[in-house]
């Protein structure tokens, strides 16, 4: 699909996007095989308490440490860090651009950007830029989570004339949850100080390093490949035959219990039969439903692999049903580096009756925009596009921001 025939669909669509844990990278750490080391734990109904205690909390704690405690803490001045923050407020600038400036005045000037990433990045961006944002929260002291806070609109009036024109708003919609998300007697509300999460980090540290297994075979043929889910249990079960005098159950439990208390969807293939407060995760599931069958609705989609089953059915299906919906997914990778993601794009481009699910790889992407070689600036940034990450992806996105505005207003 080539830039001009993207900028047609804008003009004239709902806008949605899917953002998955890819697109905060290479600050955070992508699920790896979490979810598939969790749902084999899940499944597994052989092993004693204490190795799935030992499996367990091996797993949550290489999670917590690489993508849920770095938001607590970080480090603001680190490359990385930079990259990502800066990344998310382009990509919120560029679009409420877009929006304001796009011919179709008819159509709702929200954004909803559907995340199934449990950090905090893009809460933390918005407090220095102008755009409105609404996560679903309301309230000033304490702060409510609610659904229908999803549904509203926002307008401004001018000073002298009271005209009244509405506003871009960037909806976010966390399907999974957030860490500064709090149970307060059955209703979620705003943890700004993130205190749980302090809280599950004092427990872990009191943890004998030693009790846990380690989650990459450093001495495989492949250098830090990930281990597989029988090596992870082969090596629970030595260490606690090696320490036959350690009470597991009482090492871990503290720190297990806390985590369980963090307002998240673990990644198990199980994720939605685990607790009521799931409730508030099928609410925004359909929402996501909803949204892709309105009609004229686009939903882009970056750094989201569909490894998530119930994410990839329900955008099949609304993609089956709804003829409208086109659906544009940002490949980070071509196929032979990023193989596990493209099966699962070929599950839904084989399953698609409508042929309204395009996948964008770097190389597809060149090859649909060949530019005028007059045209210095442009041939220069899409023959610079090597993978889709978010900086890249907001270059497409800028460049689509200067057709529009270049027509703005003829």
């Amino acid at each position: 699909m080539d830039i001009n025939k993207l900028k047609t669909y804008i003009q004239s669509a709902n806008i949605n996007f899917l953002f998955g844990s890819g697109l905060s990278r290479p600050y955070l750490d992508t699920l790896g095989d979490i979810e598939k080391w969790l749902t084999d734990l899940a499944k597994d109904t052989t092993i004693s308490d204490n190795v799935r205690k030992v499996i367990k909390a091996s797993i949550y704690k290489e999670y917590f440490t690489k993508v849920i405690l770095p938001n607590y803490n970080p480090n603001e001045d680190a490359e990385d860090y930079i990259t990502v923050i800066e990344g998310y407020k382009n990509f919120l600038l560029i679009w409420n651009e877009i929006i304001n400036k796009r011919a179709n005045r008819l159509l709702s000037k929200q954004i909803n950007i559907y995340t199934t990433n449990i950090d905090t990045l893009i809460e933390n961006v918005t407090e220095n830029t102008q755009v409105e944002f609404n996560d679903g929260f309301k309230g000033s002291i304490k702060q409510i989570f609610d659904e229908s806070n999803f549904q509203k609109s926002y307008s401004k009036t001018s000073l002298h004339f009271q005209n009244i024109s509405e506003i871009p708003i960037f909806n976010l919609l966390k399907m999974h949850g957030s860490i500064n998300w709090k149970d307060d007697y059955g209703k979620i509300t705003n943890d700004y100080t993130l205190n749980i999460v302090n809280e599950v980090n004092v427990e872990l540290q009191k943890i004998d390093t030693s009790f846990f297994v380690g989650t990459i075979c450093s001495d495989c043929n492949q250098n830090n490949q990930n281990k597989q889910y029988e090596q992870l249990l082969t090596d629970a079960q030595n260490k606690v035959d090696n320490n036959s005098d350690i009470d597991f159950n009482k090492e871990f439990q503290p720190f297990l219990d806390l985590y369980e208390k963090l307002i998240i969807v673990n990644p198990t293939k199980q994720k939605f039969i685990e607790s009521v407060i799931e409730l508030h995760f099928y609410e925004l599931m359909r929402m996501y439903s909803n949204s892709l069958e309105k009609e004229n609705s686009i939903l882009f989609v970056n750094g989201f692999s569909f490894a998530d089953e119930h994410i990839r059915k329900i955008t099949l299906r609304a993609a089956n049903t709804n003829p409208t919906l086109l659906v544009v997914i940002f490949a980070f990778g071509e196929e032979d580096t990023d193989k596990e993601s493209h099966e699962n794009y070929k599950i839904l481009a084989n399953k698609n009756n409508n042929s309204n699910i395009i996948v964008l790889t770097p190389s597809k992407f060149k090859e649909n925009n060949k530019v005028d070689e007059k045209d210095t600036e442009k041939k220069k940034i899409i023959d610079n596009i090597n993978n889709f990450d978010l900086v890249t992806i907001n270059t497409i996105f800028s460049l689509i921001n200067k057709e529009i505005s270049a027509n703005y207003g003829k």
